[in-house]
């Protein structure tokens, strides 16, 4: 028996996948997924793409989630930081403010050419996209064996990465 409540958008008994396929789908998804989380958001992208991650409401949403407890965390994985040096990035900015709850890591060589955005939410539901088919992907609320798997690698590449020393640095 569970002893813990979920989120009803969270909780989905049937695998269902959403398909993604203009930037206002992946932007509305990336919200409702960090709007819904509880206690980890895990974020795997190429550049942090600033037409999902510098908008607002994103940014409420996950200052919510660190702000809502000491025990939230969100977790970045940044495989290329040129965009954000040179353009700036107002969850770059959020990252410095909230280093006990958020973390921007570079992905160990192995992985920095991996061909695949994501984010998590919770370990429950999920959101990949290709980076060769921009905008284009699926949405999952409700898998959590995929979900886990997908938390398993971003937590294998987590673990051999380092903290991105060039965005601590970065003056926006």
């Amino acid at each position: 028996m569970k002893d813990t409540i979920e989120h009803p958008a969270l909780r989905n008994p049937v695998d269902v996948e959403v398909i993604l396929d203009r930037i206002e789908d992946c932007r509305d998804s990336c919200l409702d997924f960090v709007l819904q989380a509880q206690r980890a958001v895990e974020i795997f992208s190429y550049d942090l793409d600033a037409v999902l991650y510098d908008q607002q409401p994103f940014l409420a949403a996950v200052k919510n989630l660190c702000l809502r407890s000491q025990f939230s965390q969100v977790r970045i994985l940044l495989q290329n930081n040129a965009k954000v040096q040179k353009q700036g990035h107002r969850l770059v900015e959020l990252v410095r403010r909230l280093p006990s709850s958020m973390e921007i890591r570079r992905p160990h060589p192995d992985y920095i050419n991996h061909q695949e955005n994501f984010l998590l939410a919770d370990q429950k539901a999920y959101i990949r996209w290709s980076l060769s088919r921009r905008y284009r992907g699926y949405a999952t609320p409700g898998n959590r064996l995929k979900a886990q798997q997908l938390s398993e690698l971003f937590n294998e590449i987590w673990q051999c990465s380092r903290p991105d020393s060039e965005l601590r640095r970065l003056n926006l």
